[in-house]
């Protein structure tokens, strides 16, 4: 079966043509990755129907990806991933988009929670901003139990060697080991 291609206006196998999202049109696969390929070039994002007037269709970076070069694919999807970010654990790093996943509470790839306002592993017992003063050996269970325990005993941590000090007597100095 051969349909008429609206832009080239050639008729071509059914099996040649691209349905666009949303609406009733189809256009042949090289018409679709020309017009999809000048869009891009003219940095739009959002992408129509070709056909005027039509407010209903729109075009996908997935549908259109056979038809593109990879360079402009690439840019294409990128340019519509505006908040992006990556599953804070090494092991998994996933990428993740924060329109589909703000109403989620861990990461759907490794099943493990984390903080979505800060984008870090979770951390139940902390405010972002003490956990973003950790160092990097600091973020396990164990550490922020021992945080929570020194904050309770009034412990300050020395700013040298970052063990924590507890005053008995004296002046309010520190003096590192």
């Amino acid at each position: 079966m051969e349909l008429n291609c609206g832009i080239c206006v050639q008729n071509k196998p059914i099996s040649d043509f691209i349905f666009i999202n949303g609406c009733s049109h189809r256009y042949c696969s090289k018409c679709i990755g020309k017009y999809v390929s000048m869009k891009i070039r003219n940095n739009m994002a959002k992408i129509a129907c070709p056909q005027p007037g039509c407010k209903d269709g729109s075009l996908e970076p997935e549908l259109c990806k056979p038809v593109l070069a990879r360079e402009l694919f690439d840019r294409w999807s990128n340019a519509l991933i505006k908040d992006k970010f990556y599953c804070p654990y090494k092991d998994c790093s996933a990428l993740l988009i924060t329109d589909i996943w703000k109403d989620k509470e861990g990461c759907p790839y490794c099943n493990r929670f984390f903080c979505f306002k800060c984008k870090s592993a979770w951390h139940p017992e902390l405010a972002c901003e003490d956990f973003q003063k950790l160092g990097k050996n600091e973020i396990d269970m164990e550490d922020l139990m021992l945080m929570e325990l020194a904050k309770r005993q009034g412990w300050k941590r020395c700013p040298f060697c970052r063990f924590y000090v507890e005053k008995v007597s004296g002046c309010l100095s520190l003096k590192c080991r």
